[in-house]
């Protein structure tokens, strides 16, 4: 069942549980599943890295699905499995994060992604950059389709990779091989490849067509992990808040935390290696009796920040917003 939302429902619903409800009830919107606690650690095991897909997933043999390079509808290229296991890859450390995500759907994480720049790949299949092309055209097996500027993979650059943290890709991330977009958010990072085809004007992706970004650039955002909104906690004891604060390329450098409206207060960084990769980051507090809104906001190497309204500014461009819970001592 496809399901199609109109934009102004989705900005009336949108973190809310009538929204949650709805985008459950669909094949061919975002799934929501419950938060997972990963633990925070700085590298997100594969059983636990969100999972995305536009549809029923695909029907395909890892070790037979062929990718198509094409100019328009020329083929210049294919590759499978075998041949990219015959390349030297390299690892890159890569944070991936849902364009869908807010504080009650928390789509995000980071893994050590084994490959190599696509450019690379090209180069090795004998294919060259098509004079006139100004951008490629990505097409999956699930035919989920995007579009990214040619810039990206010149200057990006785009990667293609084929393993996860150690071992190959697992199918529901994508096998046999995925791309890692920078900065753009992952539904520009497309899973299970059957055509990437340089295209002499821009294509229009999938979700653009009903409402979403075209570009998807990543948004700075920050979000609290633990604990969860409306927790009941021992006043006067000390308790951890932990989270996560990202903006693509442009690095956080740091996060900072207000207790009811008051002065920001800075929290720690516990892990921020800079640009592509999530900050960690931890603050301690010692509640006083009564009911408590605590909110986080992060700002990045150039200057930008997260917006201080909690729901962000618009769920179409990607969750900007600095989160808010409510803690009760």
């Amino acid at each position: 069942m496809e399901v199609v939302v109109q934009r102004r429902d989705i900005l009336k619903l949108a973190g809310t549980a009538a929204f949650t409800g709805v985008m459950q009830g669909c094949d061919r919107l975002v799934v929501i599943e419950p938060r997972i606690d990963f633990g925070l650690d700085p590298i997100t095991p594969n059983d636990q890295f969100y999972k995305y897909s536009f549809g029923p997933k695909p029907d395909l043999d890892v070790t037979t699905h062929q990718t198509v390079i094409a100019h328009e509808d020329e083929e210049l290229a294919r590759f499978d499995l075998s041949f990219l296991e015959s390349l030297q890859l390299m690892d890159k450390e890569h944070t991936l994060e849902c364009i869908g995500t807010n504080p009650r759907v928390q789509r995000i994480g980071n893994a050590v992604w084994g490959g190599l720049p696509l450019i690379d790949v090209l180069d090795a299949l004998g294919v060259s950059v098509p004079a006139g092309a100004v951008g490629l055209r990505l097409v999956g097996a699930d035919t989920y389709h995007a579009g990214i500027p040619i810039e990206d993979l010149l200057q990006g650059p785009v990667w293609l990779v084929w393993r996860m943290n150690g071992e190959p890709l697992p199918f529901l991330h994508g096998a046999p091989a995925r791309l890692l977009v920078p900065g753009r958010y992952g539904m520009k990072n497309l899973k299970w490849l059957t055509e990437i085809a340089f295209v002499d004007e821009a294509h229009r992706s999938y979700w653009t067509t009903r409402g979403w970004s075209e570009p998807a650039p990543y948004l700075p955002n920050t979000l609290i992990v633990n604990p969860l909104d409306g927790v009941a906690v021992v006043p006067s004891e000390s308790i951890r808040f932990v989270g996560t604060a990202f903006a693509g390329e442009d690095p956080v450098v740091s996060v900072e935390v207000s207790v009811d409206g008051g002065p920001w207060q800075a929290a720690s960084l516990d892990y921020a290696p800079g640009p592509a990769i999530w900050a960690l980051w931890s603050w301690d507090w010692t509640p006083q009796p009564g009911s408590h809104t605590v909110q986080v906001r992060c700002t990045t190497a150039s200057g930008a920040a997260s917006v201080e309204e909690p729901g962000g500014t618009d769920p179409f461009q990607g969750y900007d917003g600095s989160m808010q819970i409510t803690v009760l001592a």
